[in-house]
Parts: structure tokens; sequence; C-alpha cells
């Protein structure tokens, strides 16, 4: 919530300001936006285009970390048991993944089993991304994991809202004998 608030006054700003100059140079058409006075100033001051250069990369370098935890995973660290408003008690989201990815892995024709956590302690969400063989029955995988094993975490858990995503990958023989995902 407070990313899109931020997104939204940052918007407003640029778009008063780009609003700002367009009017100046519609108002000010067959003269200088920069007067004498002000070129004068520039000139005396030499410090002023280091400073807005370094104003400038101060803000590229903010917006640039900025779109870079845009990116970051949001993993769940620490999960609810119970009603998580209820001040129920928590406790630490790996415990809950290994159970799945235990449960998942002992499942005929699965290779590799990789759940994460995601969310927030209010509305957890699990992703499954399972490694299987390329014979395996993906139907009677899904509704193993999806009717066994997520049931039997929501209850343990205590979580009858905690969904879930499962990604199926499939691993087959070339035919020149490497393995290639499909």
């Amino acid at each position: 919530m407070f990313n899109r608030v931020w997104l939204a006054l940052t918007g407003l700003v640029l778009l008063g300001g780009g609003g700002a100059t367009l009017a100046a140079g519609l108002v000010r058409a067959g003269r200088p936006l920069v007067t004498a006075a002000t070129s004068r100033w520039v000139a005396a001051h030499p410090w002023f285009w280091p400073a807005v250069a370094g104003g400038s990369l101060a803000v590229a370098m903010l917006g640039s970390v900025w779109l870079a935890a845009q990116w970051r995973c949001r993993t769940l660290r620490r999960l609810a048991m119970g009603d998580a408003r209820a001040g129920a008690t928590r406790l630490a989201a790996r415990v809950a993944i290994r159970a799945i990815a235990a449960d998942v892995t002992s499942y005929p024709g699965v290779r590799r089993v990789r759940p994460r956590l995601s969310g927030s302690a209010r509305r957890p969400a699990m992703r499954v991304r399972v490694m299987c063989d390329a014979d395996a029955d993906l139907g009677e995988l899904a509704w193993r994991i999806r009717d066994d094993a997520m049931t039997r975490l929501r209850t343990t858990l205590g979580r009858a809202d905690l969904g879930g995503v499962i990604d199926f990958r499939v691993k087959r023989d070339d035919l020149d004998g490497g393995r290639r995902v499909l």
C-alpha cells in the first residue's frame, strides 16, 4: 500500500512539474526561459552545475535502489499458526517448507521440490515447484499435492486460508542422452 501511495505522489509531482514547464513555455513563447540575470548568476557560481549533476545522480541512484527493491522476492520468514489476527503462535516458515517438501518428495515420479512461502502473515501463499519424470502422472501428482500434502499442512498449521500454486517442470531424456527441461 505504501508503495502505491509513494508512486502516486511522485507521479503527481512530476506531472505538476511538467505541466508548469509546458505552461511557462507557452506563456513565454517568444522569450528565453532563463533570464540574463539567471545566466550571470550561474556563471558567477562555478559550483552550480556540479551540484545539479550530484543531485541528479542522487535521484537516479535512489530510483535504481527502489527499482531493484521491487524485483526482490518477498519470502515469508515467519508464519502464524491459527488465526493471525488473534495473536497466534508463530513459527519459522522453513518448518512448513520442509514439511511440504518432505511430503511431495516422497511421491512417485518426483525428483525435486522447491516450495516457497510468500505473502504476509495474514495472507500467506505457498508456491511449490516440482521437478518430475516425463512419465509421471501430473494429474495424480497435482491431486495428491493439493488434497493430501497441502491439506495436511493447512490442518497442522490451523490455516484454512493457506493457498498455493503448483508449478510442474518435466525432465525427459533427449535422443543424445542429455537432460532437457520442457
